[in-house]
């Protein structure tokens, strides 16, 4: 009976996954399509300054869009589901939320407008400031994206809300509509605006009302959406509030890397900013469609089973679920480090995107792909102590990863400049995965390293095949002519490294590999 409720469990949260990273994957392609334009259309100057102005409302879309919103609201209006079956404690925790939220970003966001050149000059190396062009473009791109955060943190919330309904799909989806925007915005001429780069940040706020808008007309179709109250303290909105505190520490020491890497790359010279921003653009892509998915998943079904207090399943599912993405990261980490130069000369090398562009760019990927494994799967561990309500672990882990990282990314970059400071990222990261898994035991969490230590070898060999493969096919993209035949070269190459991970895992009779193709096999029964 137990094995029967595991193998439902494990169905239904790879079937969330399944649906988000679908919709993911429409967003980060069209993303994709937008940084190419963006690399193609515009020269440093302004791809720098679009990048760091756009650094501060990112920030705030991935700490509650990945972050604390959802991981301190899910398990409590779970909860509030399950203890009253009449619904009645459910709606007052989502419209208290709700009009706590609406407060504190409306003082917030006009707060960041005002002060919008201090938050800059905290941000930004003095040698960039020093650049009066680069720095008024930067600070006009910044004030009009500002808004963004406003838009970007409710689409958060509305997130949030329908993940516990278990809608997975179309809030994932709705970020297409950002990188639309922005897609179009950048193809506008600029004689259409008053000053150059204006469209791109134009873009970005018109998508935030877009994506918004979209989940807050699903939440009112199905009679959710959430409604402002004079009823805002509960014991419910307490418990959220408890959550959130480390829950934002934890998930904002983890994006406040992003603004320690801006801070040093700013220093490093023309363009350093830009190849940040497009290498962790690459690395977010696999991320997002195998990690973030995964965790976001599993957040629902752990704080069930921990609100029933089933230890062996939830320690059961969270293994499953942790060599899912072992075994679907690993691959993506492999073709990023071992592809990394032909990648970005099919996707980048055209227009304004220059041969050193590439090179410089090419070598922050291939540390990226690294921090692939260790960031994966510290997303997919986390949820497991956020069902728990345990919060401060998430915290504690980030806050000693990001001082490391403070510390060690001076002097790495003196030694080898931008890739040291990527580097000293990677050696943060490891540390805090490290003590993510060192600390479960405490907290009814664990993982049985002795039961997956065979799967774990298997995948690890089977990644190593497909290194090989990737090794001796890369330089013929390199080598190759017209940017077409790259192209063409390119999707072969990946194809034939697809195959033969796939090729291994099914000979190596890896279990996550069997799996998926089960799923496959009925989802194709299904639609015929």
């Amino acid at each position: 009976m137990e094995a029967s409720g595991l193998k439902e469990e494990r169905k239904k949260v790879f079937k969330r996954a399944f649906f988000m990273a679908g919709g993911t994957l429409t967003s980060r392609v069209l993303g994709l399509f937008r940084d190419m334009a963006l690399a193609a259309l515009f020269d440093r100057t302004i791809t720098d300054a679009w990048s760091a102005a756009f650094r501060l409302p990112n920030l705030f879309r991935r700490l509650f869009g990945e972050g604390a919103l959802s991981v301190s609201f899910i398990p409590v209006f779970i909860e509030a589901q399950a203890l009253d079956i009449s619904g009645v404690r459910a709606r007052n925790l989502l419209n208290a939320v709700y009009t706590l939220l609406l407060i504190v970003l409306g003082v917030f966001t006009l707060w960041g407008l005002g002060s919008m050149e201090t938050l800059l000059k905290l941000l930004l190396a003095d040698s960039y400031v020093m650049d009066l062009e680069k720095w008024n473009l930067t600070v006009r791109m910044a004030r009009i994206m500002f808004g963004f955060v406003f838009f970007v943190c409710s689409y958060a919330y509305f997130m949030a809300i329908l993940n516990a309904l278990g809608s997975f799909a179309l809030p994932a989806v709705a970020p297409a509509l950002l990188n639309i925007s922005m897609l179009v915005f950048t193809f506008m001429p600029t004689f259409w605006f008053p000053q150059m780069g204006d469209g791109l940040a134009w873009g970005v706020l018109i998508g935030g009302v877009l994506q918004s808008a979209l989940l807050w007309w699903v939440l009112r179709e199905r009679n959710y959406l959430p409604r402002l109250t004079m009823k805002i303290w509960s014991p419910d909105i307490r418990q959220v509030l408890k959550n959130m505190l480390p829950g934002l520490l934890g998930a904002g020491l983890l994006q406040l890397a992003t603004l320690v890497n801006l801070h040093f790359a700013s220093g490093l010279g023309e363009g350093a900013i830009s190849y940040v921003y497009w290498a962790d653009r690459l690395l977010e892509l696999p991320l997002s469609l195998v990690a973030v998915s995964i965790g976001a998943a599993l957040l629902p079904t752990l704080s069930q089973l921990a609100q029933q207090n089933n230890r062996a399943q939830f320690q059961s599912v969270l293994q499953e679920h942790f060599l899912m993405n072992l075994f679907l990261a690993w691959p993506a980490a492999v073709g990023l480090y071992f592809l990394a130069q032909p990648i970005v000369e099919v996707l980048f090398y055209r227009g304004h995107f220059s041969l050193a562009d590439v090179v410089a760019t090419t070598a922050v990927l291939k540390v990226y792909a690294g921090s692939l494994l260790m960031v994966s799967s510290v997303r997919v561990l986390i949820p497991s102590y956020y069902a728990v309500k345990n919060t401060w672990i998430p915290a504690g882990s980030s806050l000693l990863g990001l001082i490391l990282h403070v510390v060690m990314a001076p002097l790495w970059i003196q030694a080898l400049g931008l890739q040291g400071l990527v580097l000293s990222g990677l050696v943060a990261s490891v540390l805090q995965l490290g003590l993510v898994i060192l600390l479960m035991g405490r907290y009814a969490i664990s993982l049985n390293f002795r039961l997956m230590a065979n799967e774990f070898f298997k995948i690890l060999l089977a990644g190593s095949l497909m290194a090989i493969a990737a090794t001796m096919m890369g330089s013929w993209v390199i080598l190759a002519g017209s940017s077409l035949v790259k192209a063409l070269l390119l999707a072969l190459v990946i194809g034939t490294c697809v195959l033969v991970y796939a090729f291994a895992a099914m000979k190596l009779k890896i279990e996550q590999a069997g799996f998926l193709l089960d799923y496959l096999k009925r989802k194709k029964k299904t639609k015929f």
